[in-house]
């Protein structure tokens, strides 16, 4: 299998970006473009990142397009971060799923030693109910893993709800109940998340990456199924809500 060239990723991430900024969205790479490993895909993320110019915020952690590998860590732009209620801005494919995010307090340095939650939970400001609405660049959506990391892990949108209350650290030792409700009050979705789990998951994908400085943010997402588009409140029993208005 022939390399992916310089010249090809960068071809590749001025598709995207052009994707980005303008909402067209895109046939599969032929060969000569499509990443075909996972390195190479961070490899076109990277120059997807510097093409965009948008400063980034924090990581965000998601699963993978198919079931099978593990899951797959981006970044976060603060553009890309609305205060709930808020609606949807147009979206190819989105995926809407339950999410956390953590606002550091203190920095978060890449070391050798994995984090502890009792480490990380002293390093947290603030944590908020979230929902994470994914979306691809590729019209069909990412063709595998490379092209999906290549699309910045499908980043979308992260509606990100009011901190929660003092307790959480308590809270969250155990996993916490959840449930989504349609603007109607139908329960679209009902189950726990265990909130300690992926916040320390999401840590992790940071300390492999990189240093994040304080004030950045930590997004956990993919902690629900896939929910149904359009009005939304997302609850996490002992942590708060986010709200989708459209």
């Amino acid at each position: 299998m022939a390399r992916l060239t310089a010249e090809a990723a960068r071809t590749a991430a001025g598709y995207l970006a052009e994707a980005i900024t303008t909402g067209r969205t895109l046939a599969p790479f032929p060969p000569e473009l499509s990443p075909a490993t996972p390195a190479e895909g961070r490899r076109v993320a990277v120059l997807l990142h510097a093409l965009l110019e948008m400063p980034t915020v924090g990581v965000r952690l998601v699963p993978p397009p198919a079931p099978g590998s593990t899951p797959v860590a981006g970044p976060v732009f603060a553009p890309r971060l609305l205060h709930a209620p808020a609606a949807t801005p147009p979206l190819n494919r989105p995926t809407p799923m339950a999410a956390l995010v953590a606002q550091l307090a203190q920095p978060l340095p890449a070391r050798a030693r994995p984090w502890s939650f009792r480490e990380l939970s002293g390093r947290i400001a603030s944590l908020h109910v979230a929902i994470d609405i994914g979306a691809s660049r590729f019209t069909s959506g990412a063709p595998d893993l490379p092209c999906f990391m290549a699309d910045l892990a499908g980043h979308g949108v992260v509606v990100v709800g009011r901190p929660a209350r003092s307790g959480w650290r308590e809270a969250i030792l155990t996993p916490r109940a959840a449930r989504a409700t349609a603007a109607d009050g139908t329960i679209a979705w009902r189950g726990t998340i265990d909130a300690a789990k992926a916040l320390r998951e999401a840590a992790e994908a940071a300390r492999s990456i990189g240093a994040l400085p304080e004030g950045a943010v930590l997004v956990a997402a993919g902690l629900s199924p896939v929910l149904p588009e359009g009005p939304l409140t997302l609850s996490i029993a002992g942590l708060g809500k986010a709200e989708l208005t459209a």
